[in-house]
Protein backbone atom coordinates (compact mmCIF):
# COMPACT_ATOMS: atom_id res chain seq x y z
CA UNK A 1 0.00 0.00 0.00
CA UNK A 2 2.64 2.81 0.96
CA UNK A 3 4.69 1.80 -2.31
CA UNK A 4 2.00 2.58 -4.25
CA UNK A 5 0.85 5.53 -2.65
CA UNK A 6 4.29 6.73 -3.33
CA UNK A 7 4.39 6.36 -7.03
CA UNK A 8 0.53 8.22 -7.26
CA UNK A 9 2.30 10.54 -5.37
CA UNK A 10 5.51 10.84 -7.90
CA UNK A 11 3.14 11.04 -10.64
CA UNK A 12 1.20 13.96 -9.44
CA UNK A 13 4.32 15.48 -8.75
CA UNK A 14 5.75 15.40 -12.20
CA UNK A 15 2.37 16.33 -13.90
CA UNK A 16 2.73 19.46 -11.81
CA UNK A 17 6.29 20.66 -12.32
CA UNK A 18 5.32 19.73 -16.19
CA UNK A 19 2.97 22.50 -16.47
CA UNK A 20 4.08 25.71 -16.99
CA UNK A 21 1.96 29.23 -17.04
CA UNK A 22 3.83 32.25 -18.91
CA UNK A 23 1.80 35.83 -18.19
CA UNK A 24 0.80 38.03 -20.86
CA UNK A 25 3.66 40.46 -21.97
CA UNK A 26 6.41 37.95 -20.76
CA UNK A 27 8.66 35.14 -22.47
CA UNK A 28 9.94 32.29 -20.55
CA UNK A 29 13.36 30.46 -21.33
CA UNK A 30 13.67 26.92 -21.04
CA UNK A 31 16.64 24.96 -20.83
CA UNK A 32 17.18 20.84 -21.72
CA UNK A 33 20.12 19.74 -19.87
CA UNK A 34 21.78 23.03 -19.29
CA UNK A 35 21.30 23.80 -23.29
CA UNK A 36 18.51 26.41 -24.31
CA UNK A 37 15.76 24.48 -26.00
CA UNK A 38 12.90 26.89 -26.61
CA UNK A 39 11.39 30.33 -25.33
CA UNK A 40 7.89 29.97 -24.11
CA UNK A 41 5.20 31.94 -25.22
CA UNK A 42 2.25 33.81 -23.20
CA UNK A 43 0.15 31.01 -22.15
CA UNK A 44 -0.05 27.54 -21.25
CA UNK A 45 2.83 24.73 -21.64
CA UNK A 46 4.00 21.57 -20.72
CA UNK A 47 7.83 20.59 -20.65
CA UNK A 48 9.57 17.14 -19.57
CA UNK A 49 10.01 16.93 -16.04
CA UNK A 50 13.58 17.15 -14.57
CA UNK A 51 15.05 16.96 -18.16
CA UNK A 52 13.04 20.98 -18.83
CA UNK A 53 13.86 23.82 -16.68
CA UNK A 54 12.74 27.46 -16.75
CA UNK A 55 15.44 29.34 -16.38
CA UNK A 56 14.56 32.97 -16.55
CA UNK A 57 11.38 35.26 -17.88
CA UNK A 58 12.05 38.05 -19.54
CA UNK A 59 9.48 41.13 -20.07
CA UNK A 60 8.70 41.96 -23.62
CA UNK A 61 7.08 45.40 -22.64
CA UNK A 62 8.09 48.38 -23.60
CA UNK A 63 11.09 49.58 -21.25
CA UNK A 64 12.49 53.15 -20.21
CA UNK A 65 16.14 53.18 -19.46
CA UNK A 66 16.68 57.45 -18.31
CA UNK A 67 20.54 58.02 -19.03
CA UNK A 68 22.42 60.24 -16.45
CA UNK A 69 23.99 63.49 -17.62
CA UNK A 70 27.07 62.87 -19.96
CA UNK A 71 30.30 65.27 -20.10
CA UNK A 72 30.93 65.70 -23.64
CA UNK A 73 33.07 67.84 -26.35
CA UNK A 74 31.93 69.31 -29.53
CA UNK A 75 33.83 69.18 -32.72
CA UNK A 76 34.66 73.43 -31.70
CA UNK A 77 36.09 71.49 -28.24
CA UNK A 78 33.56 73.59 -26.27
CA UNK A 79 32.61 71.30 -23.42
CA UNK A 80 28.61 69.74 -23.19
CA UNK A 81 26.66 68.00 -20.89
CA UNK A 82 23.86 66.16 -22.67
CA UNK A 83 21.57 63.61 -21.14
CA UNK A 84 18.89 61.07 -22.91
CA UNK A 85 15.70 58.51 -22.30
CA UNK A 86 15.88 55.21 -23.88
CA UNK A 87 13.14 53.25 -24.70
CA UNK A 88 13.50 49.56 -25.98
CA UNK A 89 12.14 46.74 -26.14
CA UNK A 90 13.10 42.82 -26.33
CA UNK A 91 13.08 41.09 -29.62
CA UNK A 92 14.98 38.03 -29.64
CA UNK A 93 15.03 36.75 -25.67
CA UNK A 94 17.84 34.24 -26.74
CA UNK A 95 20.68 36.92 -27.43
CA UNK A 96 19.56 39.37 -24.66
CA UNK A 97 20.20 36.54 -21.84
CA UNK A 98 23.10 34.53 -23.80
CA UNK A 99 24.86 36.73 -25.84
CA UNK A 100 25.15 39.97 -23.40
CA UNK A 101 26.21 39.63 -19.85
CA UNK A 102 24.27 42.57 -18.53
CA UNK A 103 21.79 44.23 -21.03
CA UNK A 104 21.37 47.10 -19.08
CA UNK A 105 24.87 47.84 -18.83
CA UNK A 106 25.29 47.50 -22.50
CA UNK A 107 22.62 49.46 -23.70
CA UNK A 108 23.31 52.40 -21.58
CA UNK A 109 27.31 52.52 -22.84
CA UNK A 110 25.91 52.24 -26.38
CA UNK A 111 23.76 55.52 -25.81
CA UNK A 112 26.80 57.48 -24.66
CA UNK A 113 28.92 55.89 -27.67
CA UNK A 114 26.25 57.05 -29.74
CA UNK A 115 25.33 60.42 -28.10
CA UNK A 116 29.28 61.68 -27.76
CA UNK A 117 29.89 61.16 -30.99
CA UNK A 118 26.79 62.75 -32.44
CA UNK A 119 27.63 65.96 -29.93
CA UNK A 120 31.30 65.78 -31.24
CA UNK A 121 30.47 66.06 -34.84
CA UNK A 122 28.20 69.58 -33.91
CA UNK A 123 29.81 72.74 -33.25
CA UNK A 124 28.50 75.04 -30.14
CA UNK A 125 26.59 77.28 -32.19
CA UNK A 126 25.17 74.57 -33.92
CA UNK A 127 23.97 73.48 -30.33
CA UNK A 128 22.81 76.26 -29.14
CA UNK A 129 20.74 77.17 -32.18
CA UNK A 130 19.42 73.59 -32.66
CA UNK A 131 15.40 74.86 -32.18
CA UNK A 132 13.20 72.24 -32.74
CA UNK A 133 10.62 72.19 -35.35
CA UNK A 134 7.00 73.21 -35.00
CA UNK A 135 5.91 69.60 -35.36
CA UNK A 136 8.19 68.24 -32.41
CA UNK A 137 7.21 71.33 -30.51
CA UNK A 138 3.42 70.29 -30.84
CA UNK A 139 3.44 66.76 -29.79
CA UNK A 140 6.24 67.83 -26.93
CA UNK A 141 3.12 70.59 -26.18
CA UNK A 142 0.17 67.28 -26.71
CA UNK A 143 2.05 65.09 -24.71
CA UNK A 144 2.63 67.83 -21.77
CA UNK A 145 -1.21 68.65 -22.27
CA UNK A 146 -2.13 64.86 -22.00
CA UNK A 147 0.49 64.18 -18.68
CA UNK A 148 -2.00 67.25 -16.92
CA UNK A 149 -5.26 65.82 -18.16
CA UNK A 150 -4.35 62.38 -16.56
CA UNK A 151 -2.47 63.87 -13.66
CA UNK A 152 -6.05 65.88 -12.68
CA UNK A 153 -7.93 63.13 -14.24
CA UNK A 154 -6.35 60.89 -11.32
CA UNK A 155 -6.29 63.77 -8.33
CA UNK A 156 -9.96 64.38 -8.94
CA UNK A 157 -10.81 60.54 -8.73
CA UNK A 158 -8.68 60.32 -5.96
CA UNK A 159 -10.34 63.26 -4.30
CA UNK A 160 -14.45 62.07 -5.25
CA UNK A 161 -13.09 58.51 -3.56
CA UNK A 162 -11.88 59.89 -0.62
CA UNK A 163 -14.77 62.03 -0.32
CA UNK A 164 -17.35 58.56 -1.16
CA UNK A 165 -15.16 56.97 1.91
CA UNK A 166 -15.58 59.67 4.36
CA UNK A 167 -19.96 60.18 3.66
CA UNK A 168 -20.27 56.65 3.98
CA UNK A 169 -18.54 56.34 7.50
CA UNK A 170 -20.60 59.48 8.40
CA UNK A 171 -23.85 58.08 7.06
CA UNK A 172 -22.80 54.94 8.78
CA UNK A 173 -21.65 56.27 12.19
CA UNK A 174 -25.20 58.87 12.14
CA UNK A 175 -26.83 55.60 11.60
CA UNK A 176 -25.06 54.00 14.48
CA UNK A 177 -25.60 57.10 16.76
CA UNK A 178 -29.14 56.91 15.74
CA UNK A 179 -29.22 53.18 16.82
CA UNK A 180 -27.60 53.79 20.02
CA UNK A 181 -30.12 56.64 21.16
CA UNK A 182 -32.62 54.77 20.30
CA UNK A 183 -31.91 51.60 21.92
CA UNK A 184 -30.76 53.63 25.17
CA UNK A 185 -34.47 55.56 25.11
CA UNK A 186 -36.26 51.73 24.50
CA UNK A 187 -34.18 50.67 27.77
CA UNK A 188 -34.78 53.49 29.81
CA UNK A 189 -38.57 53.60 29.14
CA UNK A 190 -38.90 49.75 29.97
CA UNK A 191 -36.87 49.95 32.55
CA UNK A 192 -39.56 52.81 33.94
CA UNK A 193 -42.17 50.47 33.22
CA UNK A 194 -40.54 47.94 35.39
CA UNK A 195 -39.64 50.21 38.36
CA UNK A 196 -43.69 51.35 38.17
CA UNK A 197 -44.54 47.98 37.75
CA UNK A 198 -42.55 46.86 40.83
CA UNK A 199 -43.97 50.11 42.79
CA UNK A 200 -47.36 49.43 42.17
CA UNK A 201 -46.74 46.10 43.32
CA UNK A 202 -44.91 46.85 46.30
CA UNK A 203 -47.78 48.91 47.38
CA UNK A 204 -50.29 46.33 46.67
CA UNK A 205 -48.46 44.15 48.99
CA UNK A 206 -47.59 46.28 51.96
CA UNK A 207 -52.03 47.29 51.51
CA UNK A 208 -52.74 43.64 51.38
CA UNK A 209 -50.47 43.04 54.40
CA UNK A 210 -52.24 45.64 56.31
CA UNK A 211 -55.53 44.09 55.67
CA UNK A 212 -54.53 41.31 56.80
CA UNK A 213 -53.06 42.94 60.02
CA UNK A 214 -56.08 44.54 60.24
CA UNK A 215 -58.19 41.62 59.87
CA UNK A 216 -56.64 39.43 62.21
CA UNK A 217 -54.80 37.13 60.21
CA UNK A 218 -57.12 36.58 57.51
CA UNK A 219 -55.74 36.98 54.33
CA UNK A 220 -58.44 35.78 52.08
CA UNK A 221 -61.07 38.12 53.51
CA UNK A 222 -58.21 41.00 52.94
CA UNK A 223 -57.66 40.00 49.64
CA UNK A 224 -61.76 40.03 49.17
CA UNK A 225 -62.22 43.70 50.37
CA UNK A 226 -58.69 44.79 48.23
CA UNK A 227 -60.45 43.67 45.17
CA UNK A 228 -63.81 44.67 45.97
CA UNK A 229 -61.90 48.49 46.87
CA UNK A 230 -60.61 48.04 43.15
CA UNK A 231 -63.98 47.51 41.98
CA UNK A 232 -65.59 50.51 43.09
CA UNK A 233 -62.67 52.35 42.29
CA UNK A 234 -63.01 51.31 38.88
CA UNK A 235 -66.96 52.35 38.44
CA UNK A 236 -66.07 55.47 40.04
CA UNK A 237 -63.28 56.54 37.19
CA UNK A 238 -65.62 55.14 34.70
CA UNK A 239 -68.46 57.70 35.92
CA UNK A 240 -66.41 60.75 36.53
CA UNK A 241 -64.37 60.42 32.44
CA UNK A 242 -65.35 62.68 30.07
CA UNK A 243 -67.01 59.84 28.07
CA UNK A 244 -69.10 58.68 30.79
CA UNK A 245 -72.23 56.69 30.81
CA UNK A 246 -75.22 55.86 32.70
CA UNK A 247 -74.41 52.28 34.13
CA UNK A 248 -77.29 50.44 35.65
CA UNK A 249 -75.57 48.40 38.49
CA UNK A 250 -76.19 44.58 37.97
CA UNK A 251 -76.46 42.06 41.25
CA UNK A 252 -73.28 41.57 41.46
CA UNK A 253 -71.89 45.13 41.87
CA UNK A 254 -74.63 45.54 44.66
CA UNK A 255 -73.56 42.61 46.30
CA UNK A 256 -70.13 43.42 46.23
CA UNK A 257 -71.16 47.25 47.66
CA UNK A 258 -72.72 44.99 50.60
CA UNK A 259 -69.70 43.02 51.05
CA UNK A 260 -66.92 45.50 51.21
CA UNK A 261 -69.20 47.74 53.16
CA UNK A 262 -69.45 44.44 55.95
CA UNK A 263 -65.95 43.69 55.29
CA UNK A 264 -65.18 47.67 56.06
CA UNK A 265 -66.89 47.44 59.48
CA UNK A 266 -65.52 44.53 60.36
CA UNK A 267 -62.05 46.10 60.09
CA UNK A 268 -63.15 48.82 62.19
CA UNK A 269 -64.43 46.59 64.92
CA UNK A 270 -60.94 44.31 64.59
CA UNK A 271 -59.15 48.66 65.12
CA UNK A 272 -61.07 49.29 68.06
Amino acid sequence: MFPTRVVAGSVVAGALASIKIVSQGNVAIVERLGRFQQCLNPGLHFVIPLVDRQRITLSRREQVFDIPPQDCISSDNAPLSADAVVYWILIDPEKAYYAVMDLELAIQNLVLTQLRSEIGKLTLDKVRDNIPNPEILGAMEQQMAAERTKRAVVIKSEGELARAVNEAEGAAQSRLIDARASAEALRLEAKAKRDKLELEAQGAAQAIAALVDVMGGDAEEATKFQLNREYIEAQRSLATSENAKVVLSSDAFNSAMVQALSLYDVAKEKQS
